[in-house]
This record gives structure tokens, sequence and C-alpha cells, in this order.
């Protein structure tokens, strides 16, 4: 019986059947092609080097990353991904490999090369001689052994040049209109081509930290963009009357040499503007309140759910019927974040049903300094019924000297490849603060990880108290020293099962030692990091991971005892702010309809997308965005944490093998073993509210910790409710000065 191929193999060949059928199919091609204003698709070999868009052949091998390694990739897989290369510009390859344009024809064609002029006669130097035979390869000498293949690209799906120095977005991008992902965030832009509205099947673009003035015109029309970051532009104002068209040549795209197939619109009554638009980020603009009346835009923006104005100029009242964000024109807006508009009093008029607004740091400019609510740190989130009363908490706990600093450095720690066959590989990343200034002394570490359930949230939701530690002076006997902090991501749930996101915290921890004081040097930073001195935090499901983490079992536990993960014995202290800690307890199990905290209930059909076991694995999911309902979902049903164990295989093989349990992996569970077997933990400070009604209740975890062995520190916050330290306004000074001590001693 012959081997049955895979479904790999399947598409491969069905796509060459498809190349190589017909000359129709060909001629069609070539028509798409002319029709965007490119040249047909080199099939030859050019001197010393092999076809363009060819493949070649032997061994694979693993490439440094670089513009041609990734444009070979693309050509194979539809993504390409350049960010992070320190580029001025997208490279013509881009453009002449992937599209087949010349690059004689280019909008910026590349500088031609200087001819030689170290080369005359036979008076060439020795050391001009031993260059060229330097610079030459086998090829150059020999020749190719044999000519490779050339193949067409695959169409073009996702397209990555973030953190680079491009300040020029060339015409020809346009042309890639397969297009659903671009991100080209932290580079110098400061307008796109008009050719950027083709992108007609884009669905995800981030802009974020660049030089944007105004809301590209060239981005209204695009009729699946579903997720826009223009955050930390220095954009002023708004325009919606002028939307950029998008060309003939972009409505009629796909008709034989890529695979989109768009009709061209027959009508010519005015297109909607941003019609299925769900998240759109402006923060850290130069927004008034004037400049947001754009917003009221004919039929409204009817898909919005998260909409992100913090820091900007916004002031006094914000009349939100006046500028669009009313229930009738945003009827689905879930979360409106107005935070650190410190001149925003208050917002007037009708938002959604159960819209949270944010608004820590508003109204802070007549707030008296130095005052304090009584639970020194309420939620600052409150839904549109209540918005006034936030605005006034949050305006007498705010002061306009505290910041809210943004990353330095964001970096990779590990990359997984595609988990199916129409994803991309997943780059798990972190954020990286450091102190404004150079400092002589290595830094002590303190790493935050976010909370959600293990099931949602992001490196972003770092709170604004962290975020200012590596500003802050501790005293110490040589002087003022400072600290780093990583806010990282990590797989979520069920995607991907519990002892899965627990190696990425241990690959997170090998990084740091091994691999991040070297990549510090190699951006030219001034600061090194104490490897030995590490101290783990987080909040909610991160304390969790920061308690786990750093609870270094003993070598008598036996695998099966501390259910397949054992910590990390190189941890400092520990500092878990409300965390999850018994996975066996009660309120876990209990099913909660509606969840008091909650607006409404979650229905099925909201969360099944996020459930899904055979979608490809997460690294983050936006605040507010549409996985934010899975952690309620959760409670309401009672399912947690069996989302953590749905796909967590047996550990071991044959009798040595077990299948990981909540209870071997609970913090208290562990604080036992710990207890038993004599061992002795590293110092913790544990912090949490009497209000807090999202997690389980604290009296048995404190017990535990009180009956193992190692210091220990109890804050509880009374009256405070879960998140509470989110609060830009709180500072958390008995433990910064608790983590000053542990890791300067």
């Amino acid at each position: 019986m012959p081997p049955r191929t895979s479904i790999r193999e399947q598409i491969a060949a069905k796509r060459a059947e498809v190349r190589n059928s017909t000359p129709d199919k060909r001629a069609a091609a070539e028509t798409s092609r002319a029709a965007l204003g490119v040249s047909p698709s080199p099939r030859y070999q050019g001197r010393g080097g092999p076809a363009v868009g060819a493949v070649g052949t032997g061994d694979e091998v693993v490439e440094d990353k670089t513009v041609e390694s990734q444009i070979r990739k693309a050509v194979r897989s539809g993504k390409l991904d350049i960010s992070s290369l320190k580029l001025d510009r997208i490279p013509p390859e881009v453009y002449t490999t992937l599209l087949g344009v010349p690059p004689e024809e280019l909008s910026r064609p590349p500088p031609r090369v200087a001819p030689r002029t170290d080369i005359q006669g036979t008076n060439r130097t020795f050391s001009a001689t031993l260059r060229i035979a330097e610079e030459s390869t086998k090829e150059d000498v020999f020749g190719q052994k044999k000519a490779a293949a050339w193949v067409e690209p695959e169409e073009l799906t996702a397209f990555r040049a973030g953190e680079n120095e491009v300040d020029e977005i060339e015409v020809e991008l346009g042309g890639f209109g397969g297009l659903k992902t671009v991100d080209l965030h932290r580079n110098r832009i400061p307008r796109l081509p008009r050719s950027f509205a083709d992108l007609l099947r884009l669905t995800t673009l981030d802009l974020s930290n660049n030089a944007l003035t105004t809301f590209p015109p060239e981005l209204l029309l695009l009729p699946k963009l579903e997720v826009l970051d223009l955050s930390a532009n220095v954009i002023g104002s708004l325009d919606f009357s002028s939307p950029v068209e998008p060309s003939e040549e972009g409505m009629s795209y796909g008709a034989g040499f890529l695979t989109t197939s768009f009709s061209r619109w027959g009508r010519r009554e005015p297109l909607p503007l941003l019609p299925v638009l769900r998240s759109l980020n402006l923060g850290f603009n130069k927004l008034t309140n004037a400049a947001l009346e754009a917003l009221r835009i004919e039929g409204g923006l009817k898909s919005m759910r998260v909409l992100n104005l913090e820091h900007n100029a916004l002031e006094g009242e914000l009349d939100a019927e006046s500028i669009g964000l009313g229930q009738d024109r945003m009827p689905e807006l879930a979360v409106l974040n107005l935070s650190e508009n410190v001149y925003l009093r208050e917002v007037v008029g009708e938002l959604a049903h159960g819209a949270k607004v944010e608004m820590a740091g508003c109204n802070v400019r007549d707030a008296p300094r130095g005052q304090t609510s009584a639970s020194n740190g309420a939620s600052a989130t409150s839904n549109h019924a209540n918005t006034k009363a936030a605005t006034a908490a949050a305006a007498a706990v705010a002061r306009p000297d505290l910041p809210v600093p943004k990353p330095d450095i964001t970096m990779v720690y590990r990359t997984y490849p595609a988990a199916t066959f129409d994803s991309e590989p997943l780059d798990v990343d972190f954020d990286l603060y450091l102190p404004p200034n150079p400092t002589t002394k290595p830094l002590p570490l303190i790493i935050w990880f976010h909370g959600g359930g293990l099931l949602q949230g992001n490196k972003e939701n770092l709170p604004p108290h962290f975020r200012r530690l590596p500003s802050h002076a501790f005293p110490t006997a040589d002087g003022e020293r400072h600290v780093a902090v990583i806010s990282p991501n990590y797989r979520l749930a069920p995607q991907v099962p519990i002892l899965d996101i627990l190696a990425d915290m241990s690959a997170l921890l090998d990084f740091v030692r091994t691999k991040l004081n070297d990549r510090l040097a190699k951006e030219g930073q001034e600061h090194t990091v104490d490897t030995e001195r590490i101290c783990l935090s987080g909040g909610s499901a991160g304390g969790y991971l920061a308690l786990i983490g750093g609870l270094a079992m003993p070598p008598k536990a036996t695998d099966e005892q501390v259910g397949g993960y054992r910590g990390d014995a190189g941890i400092k202290c520990i500092a878990p702010f409300y965390p999850i800690t018994d996975l066996t307890d009660a309120f876990w199990a209990t099913e909660t309809i509606p969840v008091p905290w909650a607006n409404r209930v979650i229905p099925h059909d909201e969360a099944r997308p996020h459930i899904d076991l055979k979608a490809a694995p997460i690294k983050t999911a936006v605040s507010g965005g549409p996985r934010s309902v899975l952690y309620t979902y959760m409670l309401q049903h009672g399912l947690f944490p069996g989302l953590l164990f749905l796909k967590q295989r047996s550990v071991g093989s044959g009798l040595d093998g077990f299948r990981p349990s909540p209870e071997a992996l609970s913090i208290t569970t562990r604080l036992d073993l710990l207890n038993k077997l004599g061992a002795q933990r590293p110092p913790v400070y544990l912090v949490y509210g009497t209000a807090d009604r999202a997690v389980q209740p604290f009296e048995k975890t404190v017990e535990c910790l009180r009956e193992s062995t190692g210091e220990l520190e109890v804050e509880v916050r009374e009256g405070a409710d879960h998140a509470f330290d989110e609060e830009a306004s709180e500072e958390c000074e008995a433990f910064r000065a608790w983590v000053g001590d542990k890791l300067f001693a």
C-alpha cells in the first residue's frame, strides 16, 4: 500500500498543478501584473547568482536574520519579517523579488554602485587584489553547479518592518494586495502613499511610534481593517472628509498572478468609512476635544469596541454624543480609555450599555497633591453610569508629577515555528524598562508577569508604579542604586497547556542569564543586568507565575509531586500581588452567573473562538479586545483550572509517567511540600485587597506561607479591589522599600 501523502504535500502538489496547467492562466497572470504596472516575472539566472525568486537546492541551514534570508523565506511562506534590522528604507529587493519590478522602474531606485577606482591594469595594489579575492565566492570563480529552478513567490499576506528607521513608504507596497497584517511600528514615517488604499484585504495595521501628524486618509475606506494602532505619533487633527479611494489596479487585483478576488464596486454612492474597525489606538498623541469631532461620521463606527485616547490634550467636559461616541454611533463600544488627560474633568452623554471608561490620571491639575483615598487604590474602571464618580475618584488620588514611562527596548526571547499551515511563527517577547541615565553597576532585575488567568492579557498591562521603579533612586551603603524591570508576554491557555506556559518562564530566565547583557551591548546600552539579583513579581495569574517560578522544589520531591515543574533556584525574592494560589479551591469550581463585577453574561458563541483548541497559540490579547471576555466566561461556568489542562499531556513514560494535576501545581500544595521536606523559600511580599472577588480567598495562602520557612511580609489593603495598583497615582511605597532592601542586601 503506497504511503499516504501529508496535507502539506497535497497542497504543494495542487499549487504545482495550477502553475503548470494552461498557458491561459499564465497569460491571465501577466495581465494582472501589467495592470499593477510591473514587469513580467523574471525567469532567468543573472550573472554570478541564482535566478530572482529562486529556491536553492541542497541541505537547509540556519541563517542569521538578514534582508536576503527573510525574502527567501517570504518567497515560500508569504510572510516577510524585516523588523529590527536598522533599515532606513524598505529594501528594493522586496519589490524586485516579490513583485518582479525591475530595479530601474522603482519609484526609489537603489543607488548605483560606483565603479572601482583602485583597479588600473597591472598597477593593482596587493591590498586591492586581496580584497577582491576575499569578496569573491566559489560561484564567482567556478560558476554554479546547477541552475536553481525559479518558483513563483507565494502571495504576501504578512509584512513586518517595525523597529527600523524607515522615513518613507514606497508606492510599490500597494502592489501587495493580499496583505492582511502590516507592522511598521517604531519607524519615522510621516505619511502613507496613496497606494496604501489598495490594500483591500488588510485587517491589522500597526503604525505606532512614528511621525504621523494626522489620521492617514488612505486608511478610511479599507473594507476589512479591524485593528489600527496609531499611538505615540504627533497626531493633532482627524480629517475624515477626503478619503483616498483604491485605484483601478487595486480593485481589479487578483486576476491571475495572485489569489485574491475583489470585484469592482458597481455603485458610486459614498462608501462607508472604517466599516469593520473594532480597535483604534490614538493614545499618546496631541488630540483636543475639537479634533475628536471628526469621529462623528455618517453612520458612525458601528463595529468599534476598544477606543484608546489616553495621554492626549483633552480637557474640561467631553460630550460623548457630540464627538460620535454615543450609543447610537458606537453601539458595540466596550472600552473607552481616557487616562492621563490631566485637564479632562468628566464625560457626559450616553455611551453603549456596559462600556467601561478608564480615567486614571484625569482632572489632576485641580487636585491637591498628596491626597489619598481611603482604600489607597480603587479601580479606575467604571461603566458609563458611574463615569462622574470615577472621574472624581481619580482626581482625588492622582498626582501630575507621576509619569507612566514607556519601555526602552522590546526583545524576543523565544520563537516558536508556525503551529498551523496558515499561521505565522510566534515571537514571544518582553518589554525592558531601564533607568534614564547610564549606571556603572549592574542593575538588579524585577520581572513582572501580567494577569488574566493565563488565558488573556499582555505585557503592556504593567502597572504605572512598576514602570517608574527604574527611575527611583534606592539609597544604599554604596550610594544611590537603580533597578531594571521586565514585563514579558507568554503563551496563553487553552491553546497551550500549563506546563508550556511555565516553559516560557524558564526560557525567559535562561535568556536573561545568558543573552540579555550581550543584547544590551549590541543595542548600544550602557546598562548591564545583575543576573544574581532577580525578583519575580506579577498580578493575579502573574502572581501565580511569580510564586511557582520562585519556589524551587527540593530534589527529594518526586516529579509527580511537583507536577512536572520544579521552579527556579536562583530567585532572590518574590512579590505576588493579589495572586491566584490554590487551583483546587471551591471558588474556581463554582458557577457564578452573572459574575458580580461584570456588566453582563458572556454568551457561549462569544467565547467559543477563544477556546478553540485547534487554533494557533497566541502570546498576547489586547486589553478590552474580543478575548477579554474569557476570564469572565471561565468564572461563569467554573472552568478554571480545567482550561489550563485541556491539552496537557502526560509527563514521562511507562511506569514513571503521570498526568500533572491542579493540586500538584497549586502554590498552597507546594508550600506544604517545602515545609514537610524542611526546605527554605525566598523572601515573599504578598499584597491583596479585602474587596477582591476575582480570585480565591487568601486566608489559606497566608497560613501556608507563615508555616513555611522564609521571610514573609503581608500587606492587606482595606477596601481595595483586584488590580488596585493599576491606578496611575498608586505608588506602593511599602513594596518599593521592601524590594530595595532585598535586592540590594
